[in-house]
């Protein structure tokens, strides 16, 4: 599935796209299973993590899950199957684990992701190179909000504003940004170090997209302590305790997303 080629893209870039990932009964499935992860009903006791955030309406709607890969068979054995590590060692040059997983669903009038990398994110557990898959649930374009790239950016010190967390407005306006379309069950894979932002979705229909992120497996298997730390740092939506304080969570957990609007309780948008 990837070839020398393939390979060498992936590293001069930061990323690459796998047009022929799943089959079309296999699409059939991640939509279904990304719809059960949807439609999860959150309790006290909830292991997986449902976050909201406020649309164009006013309204407050689900903008991601993660942690659901543990309780859900389907997606256990696509995001830690042999095949999806298999592709993923073929560019790393080792074995990885799965790290963390989500879901961001993008409905309609859902907001954007603010340009940013995701190394900042992760620098708490322990500061290690991850490769990250989107996987296309729906299309994906820029109508609807899809996933925009600067080619090579791994490989060079993106400024990064120490108040928002994201990338310099500077920086960003000086790039070309690739749009990264895909079609359902179309797969990009990048690193934790590329530069990458997305639109909110201004189009009538919603996109869903599964991310998991990955490290070496060498580096052992970090994916309960992320979570652990996350649950207290920055805990879904519904398992927040009025009175607590969650701004350093939600700086390492949230910046530049549409999660942050739960706070001010008005669509955020980024420039």
């Amino acid at each position: 599935m990837v070839s020398a080629s393939d390979v060498t893209f992936f590293k001069d870039n930061g990323y690459l796209i796998v047009r022929d990932f799943l089959s079309p009964e296999e699409i059939k499935n991640l939509k279904s299973w990304a719809q059960e992860v949807h439609d999860y009903e959150a309790t006290e006791t909830s292991e997986f993590m449902p976050y909201e955030e406020v649309n164009a309406k006013g309204e407050r709607v689900l903008c991601r899950t993660e942690n659901f890969a543990d309780g859900h068979a389907g997606f256990n054995s696509l995001l830690r199957g042999e095949r999806l590590l298999g592709l993923l060692q073929a560019l790393a040059g080792e074995p990885m684990h799965l790290f963390k997983e989500k879901i961001n669903y993008k409905l309609a009038g859902s907001g954007g992701f603010a340009p940013h990398i995701d190394a900042l994110a992760y620098k708490h557990v322990r500061d290690v190179k991850h490769l990250t898959i989107l996987l296309s649930v729906d299309p994906s374009n820029m109508q609807n909000g899809g996933l925009e790239v600067v080619d090579a950016s791994h490989k060079v010190e993106v400024p990064i504003n120490p108040k928002t967390n994201c990338i310099t407005d500077e920086w960003t306006a000086s790039q070309k940004w690739t749009p990264v379309e895909l079609e359902s069950g179309q797969l990009l894979i990048f690193t934790s170090y590329l530069a990458h932002r997305s639109e909110a979705n201004h189009s009538n229909t919603d996109r869903k997209a599964v991310y998991a992120t990955y490290n070496l497996a060498s580096e052992g298997d970090n994916h309960k302590s992320y979570y652990d730390h996350r649950k207290v740092a920055w805990p879904a939506t519904h398992m927040r305790k009025k009175g607590e304080d969650y701004a350093e969570g939600s700086f390492t957990y949230s910046y530049g997303s549409p999660m942050l609007s739960v706070e001010t309780g008005k669509q955020v948008i980024f420039s």
